[in-house]
């Protein structure tokens, strides 16, 4: 898993109440949104790898495995339906690539286009 995703998913867990998992609305509204800027820099979200790190990060085992099948199903494409937001600051995913030492227009980046 990339440094940019582990980024992401510390910003999810942050600000969800994992007591209730993704139930409330504003906690599913912004783990879509992070997942969908997440695949549009084109970061893989795999479900085993994010459900795994969300067990070991305080996340119930059931919710694990909600968010990594989220994060699955945003990286092969589907277009999430999100009300309210912006959830995240502009720039938030470049800020993650700039704290983890990416540029992100490296073209040897997965993702991008090598010339």
């Amino acid at each position: 898993m990339s440094p940019i995703v582990l980024m992401g998913l510390h910003a999810i867990t942050t600000r969800t109440n994992l007591s209730s998992g993704l139930s409330h609305p504003n906690d599913m509204n912004a783990a879509k949104e992070m997942f969908m800027l997440l695949h549009q820099a084109g970061e893989i979200l795999l479900a085993d790898e994010i459900e795994s790190w969300a067990v070991c990060n305080d996340w119930k085992p059931k919710d694990a495995q909600e968010l990594g099948q989220l994060g699955a199903q945003i990286g092969l494409g589907k277009k999430p339906r999100i009300t309210g937001g912006p959830w995240w600051n502009v720039g938030i995913i470049a800020r993650f690539q700039s704290e983890a030492g990416e540029d992100e227009t490296d073209p040897a980046k997965p993702g991008k286009d090598i010339p």
